[in-house]
C-alpha cells in the first residue's frame, strides 16, 4: 500500500497535509555507523517491535502470518493462512476508507511507528535502514515507470545468491507470477491459473518489502529510478525545513514549524518507556489541538500548513538553482 504514514495509534488522526513532518523526523534520527543490509536489520526491527501486546496490530499480525506460511508445506494449512491474510487486507482497506479524508492505511501507520521507535535506539548495524530519509518508499511517476522500477528491485533481490530471508522463495515466486500476469501474451485462462497460484504467495510483510527497496536503492546506478528518487526529495525537504524554521521568528512561530518541533520531541520519547507515557500524552494532545478547525472559520490548519510549506519551498528553491530539475521540480508541498 503506497499511502501516507501517520503518527501512530495513540495519536489523533490527522489530515494528509499534517503528516508531512514525519519523513523529516525520521531523517533527523542518528543513524548507526556500521551497515548491514536493510533486510537483515528489518528482521531485528520486527523482533523488537512485535511484542505480545502488539501481536494483533495489522503490521505484526501480517508478519506473523507470512512467517507461518513460510514455515509450513501443508497445503491445507497454507490455504487457511492465506485466507487469514486476505481477511487482514480487507480489514485494512476498510479502516483506511472508513476514516474519511486524510485516513491512512494501518500497515503504513504501524510501519512508521515501528521504524521511529527502532531507529531512535541507534541499533548497531542498521545504518542502511535508518539512514533512509523517508519512512517508506513511495514511488512517484507514471504507473508504468513505477511498476517497472519495483519489478527491477524484486528481480535484483531474487537474483542474489543468498538472502537472510527464509521467505525469499515465496517472495520471488510471487514476483515471477506477477510478471507473467503483466505479460501481454498471457491468455485469460492462464491468468486465472496465475491468480490461483498468487493466493498461495501473498505479498511479503510490509517492512520486508521496504527493506528490499532500501537495499536496492542504495546502489548508485538505481538512484534515478522512480522507486528511489523519493529519498533524495525527502532529504532535501529536511534541509529546507531546517533552513526555513530558523530563518525568522515569524517562520518559527508558524503552525508548520511549531508542529514539526513537537513531532521531533515526540519521536525522541521511546514507545516502550512507560515513564514517558504522560509526556507523550501531553505532546500528542498539543498536536491534536493544533489540527482542530479554526474557530470562527477561516483556513483550516492543514491549509495553513500547506501554504507555509509552499512559501518555504518557493524561497528555498529560488536560492538553490541546482535543484531545479530534482527536488524543486516536484509538486508542492514537498
Amino acid at each position: 500500500f503506497f499511502l501516507q504514514t501517520s503518527l501512530g495509534p495513540a495519536r489523533a488522526r490527522m489530515g494528509s497535509s499534517s503528516l508531512l513532518a514525519i519523513p523529516m523526523v525520521l531523517a533527523q534520527m542518528t543513524a548507526p555507523t556500521s551497515a548491514a543490509t536493510a533486510v537483515s536489520s528489518t528482521k531485528e526491527m520486527y523482533s523488537y517491535w512485535c511484542t505480545a501486546e502488539r501481536s494483533e496490530k495489522p503490521l505484526c499480525k501480517h508478519h506473523a502470518l507470512i512467517a507461518k506460511m513460510t514455515a509450513t508445506t501443508d497445503p491445507e494449512q497454507r490455504k487457511a493462512l492465506a485466507t487469514e491474510v486476505k481477511s487482514l487486507y480487507t480489514q485494512a482497506k476498510t479502516m483506511s476508507a472508513g476514516g474519511g479524508p486524510g485516513s491512512v492505511n494501518p500497515f503504513a501507520k504501524d510501519y512508521a511507528d515501528m521504524k521511529i521507535a527502532y531507529c531512535a535506539t541507534s541499533p548497531a548495524g542498521a545504518k542502511t535502514l535508518c539512514s533512509t530519509a523517508a519512512s517508506r518508499f513511495s514511488p512517484s511517476g507514471s504507473s508504468g515507470s513505477v511498476t517497472s522500477s519495483t519489478s527491477q528491485a524484486m528481480e535484483w533481490f531474487c537474483a542474489k545468491e543468498s538472502s537472510e530471508l527464509a521467505s525469499k522463495d515465496s517472495i520471488c515466486k510471487r514476483a515471477s507470477l506477477l510478471k507473467q500476469m503483466r505479460d501481454a501474451t498471457t491468455t485469460p485462462d492462464a491468468k486465472k491459473d496465475l491468480l490461483k497460484q498468487l493466493k498461495e504467495h501473498p505479498a511479503p510483510a510490509y517492512g520486508t518489502t521496504q527493506a528490499i527497496y532500501a537495499d536496492f536503492c542504495k546502489i548508485k546506478t538505481n538512484g534515478e529510478l522512480p522507486l528511489c528518487t523519493s529519498l533524495r526529495r525527502t532529504a532535501e525537504s529536511k534541509k529546507m525545513a531546517s533552513w526555513y524554521c530558523a530563518s525568522s521568528e515569524e517562520a518559527k512561530q508558524g503552525l508548520w514549524c511549531r508542529r514539526s518541533e513537537l513531532v521531533a520531541k515526540l519521536s525522541k520519547l521511546p514507545f516502550t518507556d512507560s515513564s514517558k507515557a504522560e509526556e507523550r500524552k501531553a505532546i500528542s494532545a498539543q498536536l491534536s489541538s493544533m489540527m482542530k478547525p479554526t474557530p470562527g472559520g477561516g483556513p483550516s490548519p492543514s491549509k495553513q500548513m500547506s501554504d507555509e510549506i509552499s512559501k518555504a519551498k518557493k524561497s528555498y528553491c529560488e536560492m538553490h538553482s541546482e535543484l531545479k530539475g530534482t527536488y524543486c521540480a516536484s509538486p508542492n508541498p514537498p
